[in-house]
């Protein structure tokens, strides 16, 4: 959609000049960052700046609101946020923005094309950041959740569509949970939610047969799988990251059931999947392989949640899914992994910090010089209504 090279011809498109501006934006932001140019660096935040004064008046017309451009160029500005963030918590104010502009334009009736691409993107942006959140996705709204799958959806695709469906039905249930335990769901409901949540994980349940048709799908006659694929019995690394897909869904649920209805077969369950997830992300590396754009994402937030679930540093499970997460991560654990010993004796607390502390260390960050100043813009005009407030963030 945007012609960026030199000498590109000038566009009458106001909507593609915001796009082609917010993209270069990010792009001159990311390289100064890289190469430690903090001259470079402070531009691309300058661009940024004058690339969110023209978003918010593009908000204000009614014609540009909705557009791709307008919601692709918020979407810019939320991936320079993820990376390059500018202050706390403003990935999910661009998120909740931009959500808000998907509302006043309503499910994508598009099933091929530009738009169906970006919706199928945008699809699963907003569910893995709602269940960051804790908060009902927009997909877990009926008219939303009822889109189709793309017209030329694969095999991959359309198995990873209805396994989102389920998560999106998590971010609800998730939220009408928290609701119950602090008290501000009436006790009637207590029963009514857990059969819900029971439905969901049935729902998810009968996924499974749609898994093994593609996981089968897969498989090379020609070619010997590795012991660690034999033990999870799938066919390659795609299957793999559908394989860890399932198994995220399948700990959020379980998690939830185990809230109202506490129970060691949950936990039993829960982990079991956990050690699914870290065996995947096991075979992925060794493998030495990427799938589809999905398959980074996804390597994410199951990697969160499965850490989450075996209890991170502190059991023998997490401190394996950490030796894996280190050879991506260029040797980042904060103690030898094979030092028992070492472990045994650290305290958690002093083993999350040492980690953590290494990892930003490896990863600076930096705000611009000129930050209340482009933090003053990061509020939508009025005409839309995101009702952005300070919210207690559930970690993955």
């Amino acid at each position: 959609m945007v012609e960026a090279y030199a000498g590109a011809p000038e566009f009458d498109d106001p909507g593609i000049e915001l796009l082609r501006q917010s993209m270069l934006s990010l792009s001159v932001t990311f390289f100064g960052k890289q190469h430690r140019q903090k001259q470079i660096t402070q531009k691309g935040y300058s661009l940024y700046g004058d690339v969110l004064r023209q978003l918010n008046r593009h908000l204000a017309v009614p014609e540009l609101q909705t557009t791709d451009e307008t919601i692709l160029t918020s979407l810019t500005c939320m991936l320079l946020e993820i990376f390059l963030p500018t202050g706390p918590k403003n990935f999910f104010k661009h998120h909740r923005g931009l959500e808000a502009i998907m509302a006043m334009r309503g499910p994508p009736s598009d099933t091929t094309g530009d738009t169906a691409t970006i919706f199928r993107g945008l699809r699963i942006l907003s569910i893995i950041g709602a269940l960051a959140e804790s908060r009902p996705s927009i997909y877990a709204r009926d008219e939303w959740k009822n889109a189709p799958p793309p017209a030329d959806a694969t095999g991959q695709m359309i198995l990873q569509h209805h396994i989102f469906s389920c998560l999106a039905d998590c971010t609800q249930l998730m939220g009408e949970r928290d609701a119950m335990l602090s008290g501000t769901a009436p006790l009637w409901a207590y029963e009514p939610l857990l059969q819900r949540v029971q439905s969901t994980l049935d729902d998810l349940t009968k996924l499974w047969p749609l898994y093994e048709s593609f996981n089968e799908s897969q498989r090379d006659p020609s070619k010997l799988l590795s012991p660690l694929a034999e033990e999870l019995g799938v066919a390659n690394h795609v299957s793999a990251t559908a394989l860890m897909l399932y198994n995220t869904v399948h700990i959020c649920i379980l998690q939830i059931i185990d809230s109202l209805a506490p129970s060691p077969q949950n936990t039993a369950l829960r982990n079991e999947a956990a050690m699914t997830i870290a065996k995947c992300l096991e075979l992925k590396e060794y493998e030495k392989r990427e799938g589809a754009h999905e398959s980074n994402t996804i390597g994410f937030v199951a990697t969160k949640i499965a850490w989450q679930a075996l209890g991170g540093f502190d059991s023998p499970e997490g401190r394996r899914l950490a030796k894996t997460v280190s050879t991506h991560l260029n040797g980042l654990a904060p103690l030898p992994l094979d030092d028992k010993e070492a472990w045994d004796n650290a305290r958690p607390e002093d083993i999350r910090d040492t980690f953590f502390a290494r990892f930003i260390k490896r990863v600076p960050i930096g705000i611009p010089g000129d930050e209340t100043r482009v933090m003053g813009l990061l509020q939508l005009p009025e005409i839309i209504n995101i009702g952005y407030k300070n919210i207690t963030q559930t970690p993955l």
